[in-house]
C-alpha cells in the first residue's frame, strides 16, 4: 500500500522565539510529509523571518493581515493538495513517529476518517524558572484533542467544513461537534505523538472565556435545528 502523503498546515503569530522548532520537529518526522504550508497570520515581529532559514522543496510561506487562528488554518486548507492533512501550533512540538504512527491508523482497514494521540505539555524555560507558577501543566500524557495532534481526511474536512473565523478562540471545539454531528470515525491512538509548550502567552490561557461559551451555544443551537428538523 502507498505511503499516505501529508500536507502540514501551521499557522503563526507572533511566535519567532518557537515557531522555529515546531519546524524542526515536522522536518524531523520518520515520515516526512508532502508539503509543509506556513500561514502568518500578520506577525508583526521575525516570525517570517525564522520560517525563511527553513525554506527547502514543499515549504509554502503565505502571509496575510491578522485574522485569527480559524482563518489562517482556512488559508492553509485551500492550499493544501495531499490526501491527509494535519496541523501544528507554531509553539508546539511532534513526537518523531506521530505522521508515521497516524497514517498507518488511516490506512488500516475501517481506517478512521479523524486520527488523534496523547499529549505531554512542558514549561518553557523561562516560566518554569519562576518562583511561582501558576500554569497547570499535564506531564503525563494525556488524551489530546486539540489541532496539534491532529491527522484527518482530507475529504472528511471537506464534509466537515472550514474553521469558524469569528471565533478567536474556542474554534476547533466547534469544528470538532460538527465532526461529531456527523458521525464522522474517531480514533485517539494510546501513544503520546505531541509536546505542547505551556509559556503564559498561550492563546487559550489569555484570551477571555466568552468565545468558548459562543462555540458551545453555536453547537447546541445548530443541534435544536437539527432535532426541530427531524420531528
Amino acid at each position: 500500500m502507498p505511503a499516505t502523503r501529508v500536507s502540514v498546515v501551521l499557522p503563526v503569530y507572533n511566535r519567532a522565539a518557537y515557531v522555529g522548532e515546531a519546524i524542526e520537529s515536522v522536518y524531523a518526522q520518520t515520515l516526512p510529509p508532502a508539503e509543509l504550508i506556513v500561514v502568518d497570520d500578520g506577525s508583526t515581529d521575525d516570525s517570517v523571518a525564522v520560517v525563511e532559514r527553513y525554506a527547502r522543496p514543499g515549504l509554502t510561506i503565505v502571509r496575510q493581515e491578522n485574522r485569527g487562528i480559524g482563518a489562517a488554518r482556512n488559508r492553509g486548507l485551500r492550499i493544501a493538495s495531499c490526501e491527509a492533512v494535519a496541523f501544528i501550533d507554531s509553539d508546539d512540538l511532534w513526537e518523531r513517529d506521530k505522521l508515521e504512527r497516524q497514517c498507518r491508523a488511516l490506512q488500516a482497514d475501517g481506517g478512521a476518517d479523524l486520527v488523534f494521540g496523547h499529549l505531554v505539555e512542558f514549561l518553557t524555560p523561562e516560566r518554569a524558572a519562576e518562583p511561582s507558577m501558576s500554569l497547570r501543566v499535564a506531564r503525563q500524557p494525556v488524551p489530546g484533542l486539540i489541532a496539534t495532534t491532529l491527522l484527518a481526511r482530507r475529504d472528511a474536512i471537506r464534509r466537515i467544513g472550514f474553521f469558524d473565523e469569528h471565533l478567536r478562540v474556542g474554534e476547533f471545539v466547534e469544528w470538532m461537534s460538527r465532526a461529531r454531528d456527523l458521525g464522522l470515525d474517531v480514533l485517539t491512538l494510546a501513544e503520546t505523538v505531541a509536546r505542547r509548550r505551556i509559556h503564559g502567552g498561550n492563546t487559550v490561557l489569555v484570551r477571555s472565556n466568552a468565545d468558548y461559551l459562543r462555540a458551545i451555544k453555536m453547537t447546541l443551537d445548530r443541534r435544536r435545528a437539527g432535532a426541530d428538523r427531524g420531528r
